[in-house]
């Protein structure tokens, strides 16, 4: 037998073995269970952490897409330029620092260059800066100033159709014009893919991205024609300064498509500059709404042919200039009696005018300018594009009648105007105005949607007919003579606007819009435009300075299309249009 001091030993022996067992085992139990928490409860959030301190996300961006011309000449583009950055903390002394830039940049707003002197770890100075800038500051090999790549827009022709183009600000955000309209097609793609970084993050490996040139965005071919385009300016600014105008503007367009060759504005907008032009962003061309006049003669002759109302042959009487109808009292600038309603138009009668609308009715003449399209937006898509106002007939008094049967008591902007004109050289169908050529992508395709293009028809070819014959007859006895070109059939209208004086609220005697729109060749329509010239200084009829302007304008488009030479002769076959008649 054992002693009972050994037999003690001996189980405690195995106590304690027991108890060390247990522990291990209860070690692993839990081990084995905190293990399987974390794989199977908290599996994905441990994996999401751990891949945050060496993964990140790469992005891939390219250059937004170009902006060409109907025959593929370059309007807009993008170029890779600097942007300054500084590191504030990394900057000892940063009053020199500030001081160097200062005379390197005087561009440079001390604003900017106060963030120097901050506890940021990052700070932009200036965004896409001029080439220049950033050579001067690059020489001076500053301490915490650095410089990265960045697309600035960039408009190789400067001032050319620069409000149509729009602005894109220094953030790269399309602001207006056709930068903006159509961003979703110019704006890049982005993509983004994971990359291993080590400790300081640098970065060690990026999976395999995409090509960035097929992330760049897509180009658009416009309808606009560069070589017209600048012809119109050229006019433009001519005009405004014979005149000492406000400004001016003009639309050009082919009548049978809808095509707009130009929208040229004065004063001129350089988008590389644009905080140089403040004044001049306005697109009065498609924006600018305001009472027509004259030219809106156009749409009540329209219509009294249409309805058959009036004879070539008849006379009207025009009451001596002066006709006092209790409510309100019309006068002409011709005092005449015994007119025709072609020298109601030639002379531009308010009196005859207003007899004539008044066979039409307020019904007829309110649907047909409604068909021709004022009241709605042309729809060309530009955000700048207004729809102007045309109030229901049933609200008409009589006074409101008259005044819209020649152009007043009615808000419209030009680019209806020059539709509306280029209806009637359509043969009275309308036509869907079309700035948009083209759409393609970076593989060279086109994708712009195909639509059949909207037509209707506004009042009839007899009717149309009749009424380019007033036009024709406009250009060659009325006040529209300087509009005519030799060898040409011009068809046109002259217009003298009077606008409201924002100090006392009435028609102001010196503030008009003098303005001429027509078509040609009058015998087989190609070109259809407008010019309209705001507030010119002296003379202010519309022939006498919208009219040469205009002239100058489509000589050189027909031109341009082949269907002139530039030795023009005097003959114009106004009994062949006749006969068409």
């Amino acid at each position: 037998m054992r002693p009972p001091t050994e037999i003690f030993h001996t189980r405690a022996l195995q106590t304690r073995l027991i108890i060390i067992a247990s522990l291990i085992c209860f070690g692993l139990a839990i081990a084995w269970v905190k293990s399987g928490t974390l794989q199977l409860a908290r599996g994905s959030a441990l994996k999401y952490l751990s891949e945050k301190q060496y993964l990140r996300s790469a992005t891939y961006n390219a250059a937004r897409g170009n902006i060409y011309d109907r025959e593929g000449k370059l309007l807009s583009t993008s170029v890779p330029v600097d942007s300054i950055y500084a590191e504030p903390k990394k900057i000892n002394n940063p009053l020199y620092v500030s001081r160097q830039i200062h005379k390197a940049a005087p561009e440079i707003s001390q604003k900017a260059l106060e963030k120097l002197s901050s506890d940021r770890s990052f700070a932009w100075i200036a965004r896409r800066v001029d080439p220049n800038i950033s050579a001067k500051i690059k020489a001076h090999s500053l301490e915490g100033i650095g410089f990265a790549k960045e697309e600035r827009r960039f408009y190789p022709n400067h001032a050319l159709l620069g409000q149509t183009l729009g602005l894109i600000s220094i953030d790269g955000k399309a602001v207006s014009g056709i930068e903006r309209a159509f961003d979703d097609f110019l704006r890049p793609k982005s993509y983004m893919t994971p990359s291993f970084i080590d400790a300081r993050g640098n970065l060690l490996r990026a999976f395999v991205g995409p090509e960035t040139s097929h992330l760049r965005g897509n180009d658009l071919y416009l309808t606009i024609d560069r070589d017209i385009q600048h012809v119109a300016e050229e006019a433009l600014l001519r005009a405004v300064k014979k005149h000492r105008a406000k400004g001016g503007w003009a639309i050009v367009l082919r009548p049978k498509t809808g095509e707009i060759l130009a929208l040229a504005n004065v004063p001129l907008l350089n988008p590389n500059y644009p905080m140089n032009a403040e004044a001049a962003k306005r697109n009065n061309a498609i924006s600018r709404t305001g009472e027509p006049g004259s030219t809106f003669k156009i749409m009540t002759f329209a219509a009294a042919f249409d309805a058959n109302v009036i004879s070539p042959d008849e006379k009207i009487f025009c009451e001596n200039g002066v006709w006092n109808l209790g409510y309100m009292t019309i006068k002409d600038i011709s005092k005449k009696e015994w007119l025709t309603p072609a020298e109601i138009f030639n002379y531009s009668s308010n009196i005859g005018t207003y007899k004539i609308a008044q066979r039409v009715g307020k019904q007829k003449l309110h649907d047909i300018i409604r068909l021709f399209g004022f009241g709605q937006l042309p729809g060309i898509h530009l955000m700048e594009e207004t729809k102007g106002y045309v109030q229901d007939y049933k609200k008409w008094g009589n006074a409101r009648f008259a005044n819209v049967s020649f152009g007043y008591g009615i808000m419209a902007n030009s680019l209806q105007l020059a539709l509306a004109t280029a209806t009637i050289a359509n043969g009275g169908v309308k036509i869907a105005p079309k700035l948009l050529l083209a759409i393609k992508n970076t593989h060279g395709q086109n994708i712009l949607p195909k639509t059949a293009s909207e037509r209707t028809q506004v009042i009839s070819s007899i009717a149309a007919q009749k009424m380019t014959l007033l036009m024709i007859d406009e250009t060659q006895k009325g006040t529209g003579k300087q509009a005519s070109i030799p060898g040409i059939l011009v068809a046109g209208k002259t217009g003298t606007a009077e606008k409201i004086d924002p100090q006392t609220g009435r028609y102001g005697k010196h503030l008009n819009v003098s303005s001429f729109v027509g078509f040609a060749p009058a015998d087989n329509p190609d070109i259809a435009a407008l010019v309209a010239i705001d507030e010119p200084q002296g003379i202010a009829y519309g022939g006498a300075v919208a009219a040469p302007a205009w002239r100058e304008i489509v000589m050189a488009a027909l031109i341009k299309q082949g269907l002139i030479s530039q030795n023009l002769d005097d003959t114009l076959p106004i009994k062949k249009m006749q006969k068409k008649i």
